[in-house]
């Protein structure tokens, strides 16, 4: 009899901690449309117009050139800041101005960093923040 209580209940509990699963994905989960760059929200469509094209063809990547957008919306004197990339999961990573201007944005929002580790490779970016490096 305690075995046919309990296949049930343990179903239960397997289908409510699913259902709760999918609610939260579905609530954290951020829109990834807009990119903010220093407090101003933009397209990337906006982003791919403002700043100039850049090829990484070692490692076969297309994108905008990070420096070039960081002065396009305005940052004035940019190697006096750090910059953490957040994707719209909440992962983050912070670079220097050094690596901004080795870096580049792709069409689909991931930042790529020749001379990082992978771990820089952040996607869906959906803010760069600009911060005090002193």
């Amino acid at each position: 009899m305690g075995k046919k209580n309990f296949i049930p209940i343990l179903a239960l509990c397997v289908l409510l901690l699913g259902a709760g699963s999918t609610a939260y994905v579905y609530t954290t989960q951020v829109d990834a449309s807009f990119i903010t760059v220093n407090n101003q929200e933009y397209t990337i469509d906006q982003l791919f117009i403002l700043a100039e094209s850049r090829t990484f063809e070692d490692i076969e990547f297309t994108g905008i050139a990070f420096d070039d957008l960081i002065i396009k919306t305005g940052i004035s004197s940019p190697e006096k800041y750090d910059y953490t990339l957040t994707a719209s999961d909440g992962y983050q990573k912070t670079v220097t101005w050094e690596n901004m201007q080795n870096g580049l944005l792709t069409a689909e929002g991931m930042s790529v960093f020749p001379d990082l580790p992978k771990a820089f490779r952040v996607k869906d970016i959906i803010k760069i923040e600009v911060i005090s490096n002193e």
